[in-house]
């Protein structure tokens, strides 16, 4: 899946990350952190943030491991301090059906919510583990659309602060193997505060997109 994509020797992070090539930066690297974060040379959006983890890795590298935990926090703090007014996505694309450009494993936020989500329509339910449900669901522009979820009362931004969000990972991961092995797209969409002074407050939820070629992610 991701075989035609930049090979580590040549990879983009990397040499941003050990100072060889510029980026606007947000949480540079240093001692005792394995992730961080710059400004995206794309302006598709008002916000577009890169959630990088220090050590090279691939996706599916990133999304198996415990360096998901810290990649998420920070992502979930950028989303805070850039898009707190009108709410973001947390995004991850796996092969170039899903526009994956750079094989060294990132998470994307970006400003503004998923339409995509808000107009999704429940199909059927797939299947449950422990503290979390797959159901399938219906979204414009992905054959295939997978909603994992907490079976408890959590919000969107306590799952992805703590642990809960290791475990959607693998669910999702095991899911796309199954029913979209060619590339597939994660995405999770925080709302904009309403009666809480915190984004996310909307049931947590993680969507696996795929099935075929998809559209861009914003």
């Amino acid at each position: 899946m991701t075989s035609d994509l930049p090979e580590k020797k040549s990879c983009v992070f990397c040499q941003i990350i050990i100072g060889n090539s510029f980026a606007k930066w947000e949480k540079r690297p240093s001692n005792h952190v394995s992730a961080v974060c710059f400004h995206n040379r794309l302006k598709w959006a008002k916000v577009m943030l890169l959630v990088v983890p220090v050590k090279h890795m691939t996706q599916g590298e990133l999304w198996s491991s415990t360096n998901l935990i810290e990649c998420a926090r920070l992502a979930v703090e950028m989303g805070d301090k850039h898009c707190s007014q009108y709410g973001y996505r947390v995004i991850a694309n796996f092969g170039r059906k899903a526009h994956q450009s750079q094989i060294h494993a990132h998470l994307h936020v970006v400003s503004g919510i998923s339409h995509q989500v808000k107009e999704s329509t429940f199909k059927s339910h797939i299947d449950k583990s422990n503290d979390l449900v797959m159901e399938e669901y219906s979204i414009n522009g992905a054959p295939f659309t997978a909603k994992i979820s907490s079976s408890t009362n959590t919000n969107q931004r306590e799952m992805w602060s703590t642990e809960l969000i290791h475990g959607a990972a693998l669910e999702a991961l095991k899911l796309s193997r199954q029913r979209t092995p060619e590339g597939y797209r994660l995405m999770a969409s925080f709302d904009p505060p309403k009666n809480s002074l915190c984004t996310g407050n909307n049931p947590s939820e993680l969507f696996l997109m795929g099935g075929g070629q998809l559209g861009l992610y914003v």
